[in-house]
C-alpha cells in the first residue's frame, strides 16, 4: 500500500480495508458519528510497505510528527473522495486516533530494533540496510529484551512472576483494611529484560517489517506471553506517549512513574525503573520543569533520582532508533551475560 493516498489503490481496496466505515444508514446508538475511523486499516494503509526507522531514508528522516499524522490525512482523503461533501469526521476522534497511532507506531519501531538486538545477543548478524552501529555490550543470550504495547486499564503487575505478584496483593491488602488502595496506572509500552523460558522464542527476534493487520496483532497480543515470568528487576523502562501535553494531564505519567517505582524499586528491591514521557509537542505547557521532580520513594536517600527519566520529542524514526539503543547499550552491561 502507499505511505500517501492513492486514488487508484484506494478504489481498488475491498470495502472492510478502507479507512472510513460510513455509518449513516446503520448509527450508533445515543450518538451522532456519521463516519468511523479505523485505526487498524488506517495503519495498515499508511505502513503497509514499511516502518520508520527501518524502511527508505526518506521515510526513516521524515519529521514523526508529519509521519503520525499521515495515516489521517489519508482517511481524510479517501473519505473527501468517496463521499464528497458529506464527509466529516469529529476533532475529538481525530485526536483519539492520533495518540493510538503514535502509540502502535513507536511500539513497532521499538520491536523492529529489540528484534535486531536480540538476533545480535544470540550471535546473528547485524543488520546492515539502514546502518546502525553495533552494540557495544557482549552478546549474551541474557541480554535480550522485549519491548511490549500494553493495553488500556492493563494492570503492568501481572507481568510479575508469582512470589513479587503476592507481595503486592499483601501491601494491597493492608492498605485496604483502613479503606486505602495503591491503584496501577498503566505505562503505554514497557521495556523488559526477557525471562529466561522466552529465550529461544524466535518471536523476539522476527521484525514485523510492516504494520499490516498481522503485525498489529503481534505487537497487541505479545505482552500476554510476558505474564507471571517477569522478575522485578527485568522491568527496565516504562513510557507514556502522548500524542500532545496538556497541562491538566501533566502529572498522570509522575504518578505512574512514582507508583511503579514504589513498588518496584521501594517494596520489591529492583534497581532503577526508568520511565520516559514521549510527546510529539510539549509546547506551552511547564512539563520540562514539572518532570524534574524526585522520584517519591527516593527521596531524602543518596539513591535519589528523577521519576520521570526524560521528556522525549522524537525527530524522526532513525532518532528514536539510535536513542533505544544508546538506552540499551547503557542498560544492559549491568546484566550478567
Amino acid at each position: 500500500m502507499p505511505f500517501r493516498f492513492s486514488q487508484v489503490a484506494t478504489d481498488a481496496l475491498p470495502e472492510e480495508q478502507r479507512c472510513i466505515q460510513d455509518l449513516r444508514d446503520s448509527p450508533v446508538r445515543n450518538r451522532r458519528t456519521r463516519f468511523r475511523l479505523l485505526q487498524g486499516n488506517m495503519l495498515a494503509y499508511t505502513f503497509g510497505a514499511g516502518i520508520p526507522g527501518w524502511a527508505v531514508s526518506g521515510l526513516n528522516n521524515m519529521r514523526f510528527h508529519e509521519v503520525v499524522s499521515q495515516p489521517v490525512a489519508n482517511a481524510r482523503d479517501e473519505g473527501n473522495h468517496l463521499y464528497g461533501n458529506d464527509f466529516r469526521v469529529n476533532s475529538n476522534a481525530v485526536a483519539k486516533v492520533t495518540g493510538d497511532i503514535y502509540e502502535t507506531l513507536t511500539s513497532a519501531i521499538l520491536w523492529d530494533a529489540a528484534a535486531h538486538w536480540n538476533n545480535y545477543m544470540l550471535g546473528g548478524s547485524w543488520p546492515t540496510a539502514p546502518r546502525y552501529a553495533r552494540p557495544t555490550v557482549r552478546p549474551s543470550p541474557s541480554r535480550q529484551v522485549a519491548v511490549v504495547n500494553l493495553p488500556r486499564r492493563y494492570d503492568w503487575v501481572r507481568l510479575l512472576e508469582p512470589q513479587a505478584k503476592a507481595r503486592i496483593a499483601d501491601l494491597r491488602d493492608r492498605l485496604g483494611i483502613n479503606g486505602l488502595t495503591m491503584p496501577t496506572s498503566t505505562p503505554d509500552i514497557a521495556v523488559v529484560v526477557l525471562p529466561k523460558e522466552l529465550r529461544e522464542h524466535a518471536l523476539w527476534r522476527t521484525p514485523v517489517e510492516n504494520l499490516g493487520l498481522a503485525s498489529q496483532e503481534t505487537l497487541a497480543k505479545a505482552h500476554a506471553r510476558l505474564a507471571d515470568l517477569v522478575e522485578p528487576g527485568e522491568i527496565i523502562l516504562a513510557m507514556a506517549l502522548k500524542s500532545s501535553l496538556r497541562s491538566d494531564r501533566l502529572y498522570q505519567p509522575l504518578y505512574e512513574a512514582n507508583v511503579m517505582q514504589l513498588l518496584l524499586e521501594g517494596h520489591l528491591g529492583a534497581p532503577r525503573v526508568e520511565f520516559e514521557v514521549h510527546a510529539l509537542t510539549a509546547e506551552g505547557t511547564g512539563a520540562v520543569s514539572i518532570y524534574t521532580a524526585a522520584s517519591l520513594h527516593s527521596a531524602g536517600t543518596t539513591q535519589a533520582h528523577r521519576a520521570v527519566r526524560e521528556l522525549y520529542e522524537p525527530v524522526n524514526g532513525t532518532q528514536i532508533v539510535q536513542r533505544f539503543y544508546t538506552f540499551l547499550n547503557q542498560r544492559m552491561q549491568y546484566v550478567d551475560p
